[in-house]
This record gives structure tokens, sequence and C-alpha cells, in this order.
């Protein structure tokens, strides 16, 4: 029998240990941008990106082209004069002409390579994008994950009111039974006790719901036993660095203007390219000569538009104004960011404040708790009126950990609105 008791112990220990597995934020965070369909994108992006370079790098590709063309004319040149002894022929009226054509570019005014450039920040500008959508998704992980941290710990505090209610309930109908209380003071404590018991099933859906948004956002296998540890976040609010994505991104789109510019002022710049062209034909080149020929042609095309009527500068103009709005985009999100640093610095003094005075209520409850103990020992006082206040100092000591929780939260927030996450 023992190699058998021996063995169901350490089944049943090994399952109280796996259902009490521990996680943590960190993990919640690293897990749901691994299982978040969104974070794919950082891997085709750059793909997208590469692909787009190597089409603008084909426009120094040499350009071909085959033609074809068959027409007849109505009339066609012929020379006036008529030397004697000298026959001049007479160009057909139908004409016939295949060729090839190429052409290679040499100089484009830089338009190609400031077009990659702006590839290039355009890249930068969709990754941050992309950032700014993930960065979200932390900041609700945050949420749902401290949520279910206050829910676990305020069903500690329900199921002490709860155990306080019931030893409560047997007094009153002791003394409903001796005649010695009215019936009402049972009916109202049996209705306080399913108000009770209703706020615990609340808290109960409530918490499986958060680990079941949590599961379904990170992937992890969670139940109503796992732990979830607290962070450690340390605050300085006397260091402002905005590292928030979303400012970030103006800077990209700032970055992106300027590159328009620029490849704006390239249309002013003068092209230079080859070209070459050969084929066969009636006539060729030799306009008199009335017969099929081959034929060929190579030489450099110089193409400069000096002047648009201003439109390069109109358009610079619009950029201008573009890279202004943005400015005060910008400006307008940093302000907002220092207003909502002055509320998370606010929350978490309050948490301070009332983690001092929960410590200072448990230092009482514990006089308290002491003093009936001794009162209990000699009789003074009944059992129940013993458990209401050791209950009362349980519930400070869980009052003081809910603040904990809530400063931890506090801190969190505040790191999370500079972009710290």
């Amino acid at each position: 029998m023992k190699p058998k008791i021996l063995l169901l112990i350490s089944v049943l220990l090994i399952s109280t240990a796996i259902s009490q597995e521990t996680v943590t934020l960190e993990v919640c965070n690293i897990k749901a941008m691994e299982n978040y369909p969104l974070s794919r994108q950082n891997e085709l992006l750059p793909e997208s990106h590469d692909l787009r370079i190597k089409n603008l790098n084909k426009n120094f590709f040499p350009q071909m082209n085959i033609y074809g063309q068959a027409h007849y004319q109505s009339e066609v040149t012929e020379v006036p004069i008529h030397v004697p002894g000298i026959n001049i022929p007479t160009v057909s009226k139908d004409q016939y002409k295949l060729y090839f054509d190429v052409n290679q570019t040499i100089y484009d005014g830089s338009t190609t390579s400031r077009q990659k450039g702006m590839e290039d920040i355009s890249l930068k500008i969709e990754q941050k994008s992309l950032e700014v959508e993930l960065y979200k998704l932390k900041e609700r992980i945050n949420q749902v994950y401290f949520s279910i941290l206050l829910f676990k710990e305020k069903a500690k505090i329900l199921d002490l009111h709860l155990s306080t209610l019931t030893s409560k309930l047997k007094d009153v109908e002791s003394s409903v039974r001796n005649g010695t209380m009215l019936s009402s003071n049972q009916d109202i404590l049996q209705a306080e006790i399913i108000k009770a018991d209703q706020a615990i099933a609340e808290n109960r859906i409530s918490t499986s719901a958060g680990i079941g948004i949590l599961h379904e956002l990170t992937g992890l296998t969670l139940n109503d036993e796992t732990v979830f540890l607290l962070p450690e976040v340390i605050v300085d609010p006397n260091t402002y660095i905005n590292n928030r994505p979303e400012y970030s991104l103006f800077s990209l789109q700032q970055e992106k203007i300027s590159a328009s510019k620029k490849l704006t002022g390239s249309s002013l710049l003068p092209r230079l390219s080859a070209f070459g062209q050969a084929g066969y034909g009636k006539p060729g080149f030799d306009m008199l000569k009335d017969e099929f020929d081959d034929f060929y042609m190579i030489g450099a095309r110089l193409n400069w538009k000096p002047w648009d009527w201003n439109l390069s500068r109109k358009q610079q103009e619009v950029l201008d104004l573009q890279n202004e709005i943005i400015i005060t985009q910008k400006e307008t999100f940093d302000k907002n960011v220092r207003i909502d640093l002055e509320n998370k610095i606010a929350d978490i003094r309050k948490a301070e404040e009332l983690i001092g005075r929960d410590r200072e209520l448990i230092e009482l409850r514990e006089k308290i708790s002491k003093s009936v103990s001794s009162q209990l020992d000699h009789g003074i006082i009944t059992s129940s009126q013993y458990l209401t206040e050791i209950n009362a100092e349980a519930s400070a000591r869980l009052d003081l950990e809910s603040h904990k929780i809530q400063l931890i939260k506090a801190k969190l927030d505040y790191q999370a609105t500079l972009g710290n996450l």
C-alpha cells in the first residue's frame, strides 16, 4: 500500500505545481508580440521595400523596344530637275520598317537616387507605424494583467467578508432561537450573504474573462490557479525623455517631407541618355534607294527643362506647409504627454499616501486583535466578536496589498506614457 500512497502523493504534488504555474508581465508582452498577427509585418515590410528598390534600380537598365510599321502614302518626295544621263529614282509610296530601339539612362538628375531615399524613409515610417500599433497592444496587455491582479485580491477580501457574515449569522440564529433577538436581524444578514455570494460570482467571472483575454492575446496556457507576479517598476519624475513611437513617427514624417523636396528639385536637373537603333526596311536611311536595306544609328540625348513655370517651387511651398502642420502636431502630442504625466504622478502619490494610511491602520488593528484575543481568553466577548476584529485586521492587510498593486500599475502607466514599455 505504501508505494501506491507515495505515487498518489507525487501525482497530487505535480498536479498542484502545474495548476499553480507562475507568469510575469514581461513574458506576457513577449508572447503577445509573437502571437499577434500584425507582428508578421515586421518580416513583410523589408521584403516589400527590397522589391521596390530593385524596381527603382531597373531605371538604369537598358530600355529595349521593337517597332514595326507598314504604310502607304499618297505622295512621296520627287526631284523636279531632270539631268540628262542621270536617273534619279522615285521612292515608292508603300514603305516598310522593322527596327530595334535601345535607350540607356546615364544621368537622370538624381531622381532614382532620391526615390530610393524616399523608399528608405517610407520603410522606417511603416515600421514605426507598426510599432505604434504594437505599443497599443502592450498597453492593453498591461490593463488586462493588472485587472486580473486586482480581481484576485478582491476575491480574497470578498471571501473574508463572506466568512465574517456566515460566522455572525450563526451567532444571530442562536439568539433568535433563544428569543433574545428579532428575526429581522437574521433576514438582514442572510440578504447580505446573498449579495456577497453574488459579488464573489461576479468577480470570479470577471477574473476568468480577463484570463481568457490574456490567453487569447499571448497564447499562454493560463487558468484560475495561475500565479500572476507583480513587476518591479522604477520611475524618475525629474527626467523627461519622450520615447513614444508616435513622437518618433512625427520626426520620420518630417524627414520624408525633406526628401520629397529634394525629389521635386530633381525635375529641373538635366537628363542624359544614350540610344541606339538598328533595323531593316524599305527604304533605309538612304531615301533615294528604293529597296529593302538594313540601317542603324547610335547617339546621345540631352533633355533639360530649366523652367517649369515655378511648379517645383509651388510644390515645395506645399511641402513646407505640411511640415509646419506636422510640427504643430508633434508639439501638441508632446504637451499632452506632459499633461498625462502630471496625472500619473498624482496617481502614484495617491497610492503611496493610501499605503502609508494602510500601514497605520494595520498597526491599530494589530493592537485591537491582541486586546480581543485576551478578552476571548477571559470569556468577556464571543468568538464572533473576536472573528470580526481579526477579519478587520486581515482586510486592512489585503487593502494594503491592493494599494501596492495600484502603485505598481500607476508607475507602469507613467512609463507607458513616456514610451518606456
